[in-house]
């Protein structure tokens, strides 16, 4: 009687586990994070209202199947802590690198944006004409701090603000020659709020001979609903690639 009264304990145990693991990986209610400073066309925010394509994703492919979902639009370098330490379970619109993929789960890649590197007629007067991105080894290179640069294959670019106006003050300044950012992004930023940075004394090219970068969202590791996360985004994310994605 005792051995039977054991092996019912532990099958009942064994089965308000299984429940409670089912409860904890309930995929209901995601919290998202995005970028405020710098990404339109895909996160921006007006009149405290979060817009753009990455909206319209979660909207088609959460909203849709029954799971709601908030956005904090912040800093991408707190976004990405947050999501880290499970504070945000979703990331959106983040580039690949070896570091992420060991901190994050990666959705598939859903759109793909063209290398700019823009450059000041007062420093080169001549412009500035390349043929590779290695060529840019030459000169002192700057970007966004949180920014993955990566995919340029370039060291020691120098990290001046969290936007592209910042960047683009030090540009000004002398403490960099060249400041890489991404054609959708500057024309974003022109469309959406009518800030045309690319006038005067400042010209931006499109890196030559290299190939667009891919974006993808981040599922923290410390998300419970993880992998049902993962399998509710890639198909339509999948879906979307020839649809917004540079040529």
């Amino acid at each position: 009687m005792l051995r039977f009264t054991v092996i019912i304990i532990a099958c009942f145990t064994a089965l308000t586990s299984n429940i409670s693991h089912a409860h904890n990986t309930s995929l209901t209610h995601v919290k998202v994070c995005g970028d405020a400073i710098d990404w339109p066309p895909y996160t921006y925010v007006i009149d405290e209202q979060t817009l753009g394509y990455d909206i319209e994703i979660l909207d088609e492919a959460l909203m849709k199947n029954g799971i709601s979902y908030d956005i904090t639009m912040t800093s991408w370098s707190r976004c990405l802590r947050g999501t880290k330490m499970g504070e945000f379970d979703l990331a959106v619109s983040s580039s690949y690198n070896t570091d992420r993929d060991r901190d994050y789960l990666y959705t598939e890649w859903y759109y793909s944006i063209t290398p700019y590197y823009i450059y000041s007629l007062d420093r080169f007067p001549q412009g500035l004409t390349i043929s590779d991105v290695k060529e840019l080894t030459d000169y002192k290179v700057c970007g966004n701090h949180g920014y993955n640069y990566t995919d340029f294959n370039l060291n020691n670019i120098i990290r001046a603000g969290n936007s592209v106006k910042d960047a683009l003050d030090m540009l000004e300044r002398g403490g960099c020659e060249v400041y890489l950012n991404w054609v959708e992004i500057i024309d974003g930023i022109k469309s959406v709020w009518g800030i045309d940075y690319i006038q005067d004394n400042l010209v931006a090219e499109v890196v030559p001979n290299m190939r667009p970068h891919k974006f993808y969202m981040l599922i923290s590791k410390k998300f419970p609903a993880k992998a049902e996360l993962k399998a509710t985004l890639d198909p339509y994310l999948t879906s979307m690639q020839a649809k917004h994605s540079a040529q």
